[in-house]
């Protein structure tokens, strides 16, 4: 997924670019969220659930810490592409 989203993030980076348009895409790792309560594949359910039990899963503060840092940084500046992962996130 992250290729087709980097993708996409230079098509727009290509297009608004020139009107000096910021674009960044941000692809975060396991975060502590209600998800795994709304997926339907019970083993892909259990899996996230045991990750969100076994490690120290990102916040959604953390991501808008991220988002905000990005946003802070001066107009000439683009971070195209952030992964964020929790530390024991193995992938």
């Amino acid at each position: 997924m992250s290729t087709v989203v980097t993708l996409r993030a230079r098509l727009i980076r290509i297009e608004l670019g020139r009107k000096n348009v910021r674009v960044s895409a941000i692809e975060p790792g396991m975060v502590d969220t209600e998800l795994p309560d709304h997926v339907t594949d019970t083993d892909a359910s259990t899996m996230m659930a045991a990750l969100l039990r076994n490690i120290d899963c990102l916040q959604s503060a953390d991501i808008a810490e991220t988002v905000a840092f990005i946003t802070s940084l001066p107009r000439h500046v683009n971070i195209s592409e952030l992964t964020i992962l929790p530390t024991a996130q193995p992938v």
